[in-house]
């Protein structure tokens, strides 16, 4: 299995001043439970996801390698589970999704396509959606017919729809916000859509850079930053 980390570490932010001036509130929830339980939440996503392609894959349908046989259920699957598009990808990197059918490109210059060609599941590729042009994480599943790669079905799971799922389940005050960052820094959710994908390294605050890079760095802890003129607390 292919781990395109979709997040390395989960922060709750928390407004504790306005820079300059006196303190504006506290927050009165348990941060480090919340923090639990989105992680918990999105990992549940994930992985119910992972598990419906691992049975559609599974099913004589899909490893027919033909679009026509296997369009039905992943038509069924996508209108049960809303906030992702599904497809079928062939090993010459044609691919087909519910909605659009034929695709007149192929999944080929993706980063996780090698992965699929030589078996292994990928789980949290981040991308631009082709189909879509949403953020989105990939989940894809490859399908084997004889021991042979035939395939893959997949899912690209749009991160806005995520976040306003993360969000109305777990109701935060207003001076309170959660993002998770991958690996390489670039911000996979946050309560905030339109920083998706954006790296808070490069966003203008030296204090937001420095809490960045330690928040990679450490499997937890608590940190400070400036930004928007607003002193925040990062956990």
């Amino acid at each position: 299995m292919s781990q395109k980390s979709f997040f390395l570490c989960f922060i709750l932010s928390i407004v504790t001043m306005p820079a300059f001036g006196l303190a504006q509130c506290t927050l009165g929830i348990d941060a480090k439970n919340v923090l639990s339980s989105f992680v918990a939440y999105t990992d549940l996503r994930i992985n119910s996801v992972q598990q419906s392609l691992e049975i559609l894959a599974a099913t004589t349908e899909a490893r027919s390698g033909k679009w026509e046989n296997i369009k039905g259920l992943l038509s069924g699957y996508q209108k049960s589970d809303s906030g992702l598009i599904v497809w079928y990808v062939r090993p010459d990197g044609t691919y087909y999704t519910v909605d659009k059918g034929l695709m007149d490109v192929k999944l080929t210059d993706r980063s996780y396509f090698p992965d699929i060609i030589e078996g292994r599941s990928v789980i949290g590729a981040l991308v631009v959606s082709k189909s879509t042009a949403q953020r989105s994480t990939v989940i894809a599943i490859p399908v084997k017919e004889e021991g042979k790669i035939v395939g893959a079905v997949g899912a690209s799971l749009f991160l806005d729809r995520l976040s306003e799922q993360l969000d109305s389940t777990f109701i935060l005050p207003q001076d309170a916000a959660f993002f998770a960052l991958a690996p390489n820094g670039l911000t996979t959710l946050h309560r905030e859509k339109d920083r998706h994908f954006l790296d808070p390294r490069e966003m203008g605050s030296e204090t937001l850079k420095m809490a960045a890079n330690e928040m990679l760095a450490k499997t937890s802890g608590e940190t400070t930053y400036i930004f928007d003129n607003v002193m925040k607390m990062a956990i």
